[in-house]
Parts: structure tokens; sequence; C-alpha cells
């Protein structure tokens, strides 16, 4: 049976955090599920656990998901360690923001490469340009990885253009195309089937197996999209 801890934050957002031992050497430090994803202190505090875990020694893997954070210990001894440490010490992390880059993605917006653009616009009652403003003047962050190497989701996203995924997924999205769903924006790093509505495309490159760090974004970065004509 996996062990769990379970303390409060007492904050904006009255964070419960539970911390369980999947395995002997896995830990699992998570928030409530029904915590929106687009609520700082719950990004900030995820950041911060993701960033006191990835400067030990002692994990070789930390995974930062929506609302929890996996960490995959190299001593299988030290997981009620890690259990109790965090039971302690969650509370009063704090972000390291100088381990954040900033990036600056250049997106040429509508057409060819943005084919949503327009049918989501007229969804909304908003136009075209009110679209491509309102996703380019938000500063985004990097909230977690996943579904495809270098694929972030980005948290941010204007309220006015919240909108559930397509009812029907595309078979391809081009890579580089820029997209929005629920309350995220995310960049396709490769070619692949995907369901968000696509609004434009970037040539930037946001994987490189070559690289002894392959991804462009981690976790608690920042994302500013610039209009390319």
């Amino acid at each position: 049976m996996p062990s769990t801890f379970e303390v409060t934050k007492n904050c904006q957002a009255d964070l419960r955090a539970d911390l369980v031992a999947l395995a002997p050497d896995i830990v699992v430090f998570s928030l409530p599920p029904t915590l929106p994803l687009n609520d700082q202190a719950v990004a900030e505090c995820l950041l911060a656990v993701t960033q006191l875990c990835q400067s030990s020694l002692e994990c070789h893997d930390v995974v930062p998901a929506a609302r929890s954070v996996t960490l995959y210990l190299r001593d299988a001894n030290r997981c009620q360690y890690w259990q109790s440490r965090l039971a302690q010490e969650w509370q009063t992390l704090e972000v390291a923001n100088t381990l954040c880059q900033v990036h600056r993605i250049a997106v040429k917006y509508g057409g060819q490469f943005g084919p949503d653009l327009i049918p989501l616009a007229e969804r909304l009652g908003l136009s075209c340009q009110d679209v491509i403003r309102l996703h380019s003047q938000t500063e985004y962050r990097v909230g977690f990885m996943g579904f495809l190497p270098g694929f972030g989701y980005l948290q941010g996203l204007a309220a006015q253009l919240h909108v559930p995924r397509l009812a029907s997924p595309r078979t391809h999205v081009a890579a580089g195309s820029v997209a929005i769903a629920g309350k995220l924006s995310a960049i396709y790093p490769s070619s692949s089937p995907g369901g968000w509505h696509i609004l434009g495309r970037t040539e930037q490159n946001l994987f490189n197996h070559r690289q002894s760090s392959p991804c462009l974004f981690n976790p608690g970065d920042r994302v500013v999209f610039e209009v390319s004509r």
C-alpha cells in the first residue's frame, strides 16, 4: 500500500497537498484536481517544488504535470525522507525566477498557417485582430511538458479565448503550429494529430535531440508571442 501525507497551505488558493509513495523510489506531490490550471498560486507552488527536487542530486528525474510533481529517486531508502521534507517545506518554498528563461516566439497568424483563426473568431464574437491581439499580448508561463517531446503547456491564456478542443481532432498538425484549447496555449514541436485550434505557425525549433538540453522550453519559462508579417 502506498504511504500518504496530507498537508495544507493557507493562501489565496487554500492549497492542500498529498504526498504519496507509489513505489519504494517514487514520490508524487499532488494538489487537488479541482484547482484551475491557470491559478498562479498553483503554478508557483508546483514550480517551486520542481526546482527544489531538480536541484537535488538524489533525483534522477523530476516530472511536473498539471497539478503534481513526480520524483524518481536514485535511492529507494530516501523515499520517506522526501515525503517528510516536502510535507514540512513546501508551504514556504519560493520560485527561483533566475532559473527561468523568457522566449520570444515570432508567429504568422491566420491564412494557411492558422486555419482556425477565422472560425474561432466568429465563434467567440471577436474579430481576427482581436484574437491575435489577445493571444499575442499575454506573457505565458510553461506549466509543464507532455504529449510530444518539447511540447509545453502554456498557462495564462486570456479568458476571452477559453474554448473547448475541436470536436473532431485533425489527423495531421504541422510542426510549429501555435494553438489554443481550454485555458491553455501551446506550440506543436513536431507534426502529429491534434485537437487544438490552430491560430498560426512559428519557425522556431522547440526540440533538438542532438543537444544536451533538447527541449527549448522548461517548466517555469515565460513565453511571449510576437506577430510576424
